[in-house]
């Protein structure tokens, strides 16, 4: 279960449904919430280029912080009014990702949970980006919360009730396993394990018909995967349901069939790439947390050996769901 969970926050309004969820799963698991703030200072350098500048700036930089803690602490208040769980406030300056990914170490932090509302153009750079160098340089899970309506109306769902799992039989994707088995149990959600079949053939790409013969192999042997890998899971005492979805492209598969099912949460490994390889290579993590309105749980194994596998019944990681 968790013990330490962060939730950065920037005094928008914006992170409140990240807070809710956040407060909610600590009572659950008798964590405790550290409320995270960082004040980027590089705004004020310029002002620094005199004697006089530099006075100023300080005098500015000293301004925002009493603002910023002072609403930190009402933050901290509203949230006691409301939650029994052991809440704290922390204020840093300096480049946001870096230092709330030094606070996540420096404090053990194992769920990392923050607000994003899809946007797109400058507020997505802006807000998104703090979100994604976290996924790409923590190896804590990081729960992005997407609030199902709109700011002016702020609602959160209760609990995370139908998970969404993508398998495709390699070891990065199981690495999520774990994680998301404590985080079912505390929301007594069910698990629907996943699996997209791509067309591999011309026939196959001409006629995605799963009844046609040709699919018979690829499908007995996802079946027999998840198979598997769903009873490991209901040992520990969870709901688990297996399907199976056909697709060209991934990520726009796992939305879709999660949007269908109704689910709450998708929960998927990434090897948080950046960069060029990130380009070249792209993320179905990435590409399903851009284009998807649901929640996700995201997760970056530490050094996770890359393997391009299609399922099969002996590729199944016993070693990461507890017998």
């Amino acid at each position: 279960m968790y013990k330490v969970i962060m939730v950065p926050t920037d005094g928008t309004g914006f992170d409140r449904e990240a807070i809710r969820v956040a407060l909610r799963i600590a009572e659950r698991s008798d964590a405790k919430v550290r409320l995270v703030r960082v004040l980027a200072t590089a705004s004020f350098f310029g002002m620094a280029a005199t004697a006089e500048g530099t006075a100023i700036a300080a005098e500015v930089v000293h301004s925002e912080r009493d603002r910023a803690l002072s609403e930190l602490y009402a933050l901290a208040a509203e949230c006691r009014a409301t939650s029994q769980a052991d809440i704290t406030v922390d204020l840093h300056a300096g480049p946001v990702g870096d230092v709330l990914q030094g606070y996540a170490r420096r404090n053990d932090v194992d769920l990392i949970v923050i607000s994003t509302h899809g946007r797109s153009g400058i507020s997505r750079l802006s807000l998104g980006s703090v979100t994604d160098s976290l996924i790409r340089h923590t190896t804590i899970p990081v729960l992005v919360v997407k609030p199902p309506t709109s700011y002016l109306n702020p609602q959160v769902i209760e609990a995370f009730k139908r998970i969404v799992v993508p398998l495709d039989g390699s070891m990065l994707a199981e690495q999520i396993l774990p994680r998301v088995l404590a985080l079912a149990k505390l929301e007594e959600a069910e698990i629907t394990l996943l699996n997209v079949l791509i067309p591999q053939s011309y026939a196959q790409r001409e006629i995605v018909d799963p009844n046609l013969p040709w699919w018979d192999k690829d499908i007995a042997h996802a079946q027999t995967y998840l198979f598997r890998v769903a009873g490991r899971l209901r040992r520990n005492g969870v709901a688990v349901t297996t399907d199976i979805v056909i697709g060209e492209n991934v990520a726009s598969a796992i939305g879709d069939f999660a949007g269908r099912e109704r689910a709450d949460l998708i929960a998927i490994a990434t090897h948080g790439r950046g960069g060029l390889a990130r380009m070249l290579r792209g993320s179905v993590a990435d590409a399903v947390m851009h284009s998807s309105r649901l929640s996700m749980l995201v997760f970056k194994p530490d050094n996770v050996v890359e393997k391009e596998a299609s399922p099969s019944a002996n590729q199944v990681r016993a070693d990461l769901i507890p017998a």
